[in-house]
């Protein structure tokens, strides 16, 4: 997977490319965890995602822990095979989902 970070002001959008799986995580987490402090609000972008899996899911629960405390955090461009798997789990009632 690939991760493209841009900043704008207090605002931190991470551009995913790829598979979300678990051997991707390390590198997500990784990215989050440079923000933490240095902006207010995350923005993933999942337009290029076609996969996410169960290891995922866990790193952006706990983005949106840290985030919730900070500012806020957002998914957006979710593909149709990705939003599935956010309504199967209950999970798109937690995060908050831009289309």
């Amino acid at each position: 997977m690939k991760i493209e970070k841009i900043q704008a002001g207090d605002e931190v959008t991470l551009q995913l490319n790829g598979k979300l799986t678990a051997a991707a995580t390390q590198d997500l987490n990784q990215c989050i965890e440079s923000v933490v402090g240095a902006a207010s609000k995350l923005v993933l972008d999942f337009k290029d995602i076609s996969f996410l899996a169960s290891a995922g899911l866990r790193v952006l629960l706990c983005a949106k822990k840290k985030f919730s405390a900070e500012g806020a955090f957002v998914i957006r461009n979710v593909r149709r095979e990705v939003m599935d798997v956010f309504e199967i789990t209950g999970l798109n009632n937690i995060f908050t989902i831009e289309n």
